[in-house]
């Protein structure tokens, strides 16, 4: 399809079809379409809303064009679609540490802050952890450690033709369809997700995507006050989402709710010390609460429990306070430093 017919198809009301969206995203990551073109493409699908169509098709492609990563066996990642305009601090990537002490397998899949230095990696990268091992080495870090991380800046080239479209898309809209294909396209193809939203329309859209993507079990989790998490500050709005269909249904506030300025975040300097007291059990209070309740929940979406399983959410609790979440962090820090040197 040509460009003009391309913006035409995604101007209507029901949006592109599965094959429209293909031919798009080859356009837009070909390297031949004008960045002009490709914004006003963007742009378009924004304003008229992605569909659930639209979405999986981007994340079939993203991943096909992706480096390749071959784990041998299901995986899982803890991952926020971000947008919440919220500091925050890191619990999704913390929760990592405490899911690979409890022996669940991690691919984690993300990036740096796209307006602060507040992103999964930049933590990392805070952290001491190389974020960018050597090319085939996400394997024998998973298989050594329990977990890897796998950045999208590395595992996808493709995207960056699509630099120039996206920032003049950004001087209309806020965001285009690659912010929420992102999240979803971990080449790793992981069989279980804890997917953060911070809207309730977006999180329905993004539970639709992942049943035709044909998820064995993913949780899409907003909780309030709008955060791409499961809250500790009041309620938490999911959709349980498998082969099967799609369940919603509202995971209720503690019965302490915490205040939402005790577990806010900073850049990845206030993030990384705040890991660090963490993880050596000198935080007990509501930011414990968070990870461990992001943890837990993620325990029992692999573990096939209900989603608010007490039980789960102890044992993630348990894990940091013993050090054993500490030390799988260790671990995981020594063998991606020892490769990358």
């Amino acid at each position: 399809m040509s460009p003009a017919d391309l913006l035409a198809a995604a101007a209507r009301p029901a949006g592109l079809t599965a094959a429209e969206a293909a031919a798009a995203l080859d356009l837009i990551t070909g390297g031949t379409l004008a960045a002009e073109t490709g914004a006003e493409l963007l742009v378009t699908i924004r304003q008229r809303g992605e569909t659930a169509v639209e979405l999986a098709t981007f994340v079939r492609g993203l991943v096909a064009k992706a480096m390749p990563v071959d784990f041998a066996r299901p995986v899982m990642d803890v991952v926020g679609t971000g947008g919440s305009g919220r500091a925050r601090y890191n619990a999704s990537t913390t929760a990592c540490f405490v899911l690979a002490a409890a022996g669940v397998p991690v691919a984690k899949h993300g990036n740096r802050g796209s307006s602060h230095a507040n992103g999964s990696f930049d933590l990392l990268e805070a952290l001491g952890v190389p974020i960018q091992p050597p090319a085939g080495s996400h394997r024998r870090l998973l298989d050594d450690t329990g977990l890897c991380f796998i950045f999208a800046r590395q595992a996808h080239p493709a995207i960056g033709a699509a630099a120039p479209m996206r920032k003049l898309a950004a001087a209309r809209v806020t965001g285009t369809i690659f912010n929420l294909a992102g999240p979803l396209a971990n080449p790793g193809r992981p069989a279980r997700l804890l997917l953060g939203s911070a809207k309730p329309a977006q999180g329905e859209l993004l539970a639709a995507t992942l049943h035709l993507l044909g998820t064995t079990r993913t949780l899409v989790a907003c909780g309030h006050p709008g955060i791409d998490e499961v809250s500790v500050t009041g309620g938490t709005q999911v959709w349980e989402v498998t082969r099967a269909g799609i369940t919603p249904r509202e995971l209720p506030a503690p019965s302490s709710p915490a205040d939402e300025t005790a577990v806010t975040g900073g850049d990845c300097a206030v993030n990384a010390a705040t890991f660090h007291r963490l993880m050596d059990g000198q935080e007990r209070g509501p930011l414990l609460d968070f990870v461990a309740a992001n943890a837990g929940t993620a325990l029992a979406v692999w573990r096939d429990l209900p989603i608010d399983d007490p039980a789960c959410r102890a044992e993630a609790r348990e894990l940091i306070l013993s050090g054993r979440a500490k030390d799988a962090f260790e671990r995981h820090r020594a063998a991606a430093r020892a490769l990358s040197a």
